[in-house]
């Protein structure tokens, strides 16, 4: 299989396809006060952007990132201190229309279809209000202590999320979301929990078809455009390797910029 052009996760194996390094694109993300609970306060004043969950009691309450994902892929990182958790803290991501509050201490994020979370009090994941496994997959209950920092990688490409910590790709946690727009999201219940999110890096290209993928084939045969002329073909394969509009990828969003090193 040919490997996705300047995008996809470095140094990470999914299916069996070695990814290339992300190109250098930066989306200004941040908690979304509108899309989150009234029990939590958004200063995005200041990257990276932080929450703060009021100590509201019998009460949980979900946040959520204000970019939303539907294409590409994307490493955001969050910063969730292992004082701040309490009894019920999840990660993971979700659509608009999840819920973000339940009068009771609960894994609120993973609790319907719109969302998909990891307990990272337990190792479990979670979707429907199911558990639906361990994670990572060859951790049992509390063996694998979650750090600080966590990785939260987005692949609207395959249609995958999947977590690093330590430098270490955790596996895919979910699957089967693509042509869904997700959310960065969390679910807390400790009282003044403090997390923080901030983009990483990331692409927003999507694969070539493969008429690109042949057409970019050829065009690598030939060191100046003029001899596309020569080539032994038709003129209308001709004019398609040609033309370069043909293999350019999707352009950056508006809400994107170079980042800087």
């Amino acid at each position: 299989m040919v490997p996705l052009p300047n995008c996809s996760l470095t140094g990470i194996r999914l299916e069996g396809m070695e990814r290339n390094k992300y190109t250098g694109v930066y989306i200004r993300t941040g908690w979304d006060p509108d899309k989150s609970s009234p029990n939590i306060r958004i200063n995005n004043d200041e990257v990276p952007s932080k929450l703060h969950r009021e100590s509201a009691v019998f009460s949980t309450d979900l946040a959520m990132s204000d970019t939303g994902f539907s294409k590409g892929s994307h490493i955001l990182d969050v910063k969730w201190s292992t004082k701040m958790r309490g009894s019920h803290a999840v990660i993971g991501v979700a659509l608009a229309e999840a819920p973000k509050h339940a009068t009771s201490y609960t894994n609120l994020l993973g609790s319907t279809e719109s969302s998909w979370g990891w307990d990272i009090n337990n190792n479990k994941l979670i979707h429907n209000g199911q558990t639906i496994g361990n994670y990572p997959k060859d951790k049992v209950d509390g063996v694998f202590e979650v750090p600080k920092k966590i990785s939260c990688i987005i692949d609207m490409i395959t249609g995958t999320i999947g977590f690093k910590t330590n430098g270490e790709y955790l596996g895919d946690a979910f699957s089967g979301l693509k042509h869904k727009t997700v959310f960065l999201a969390v679910s807390a219940v400790r009282g003044d929990a403090k997390i923080l999110v901030a983009y990483n890096k990331g692409c927003n290209n999507t694969p070539l078809s493969l008429q690109d993928l042949s057409k970019l084939t050829l065009r690598n045969q030939v060191t100046f455009a003029e001899q596309i002329d020569h080539l032994p073909t038709s003129p209308g394969l001709k004019r398609l390797i040609a033309d370069k509009s043909i293999t350019d990828l999707d352009s950056i969003d508006e809400n994107t910029h170079p980042q800087s090193d």
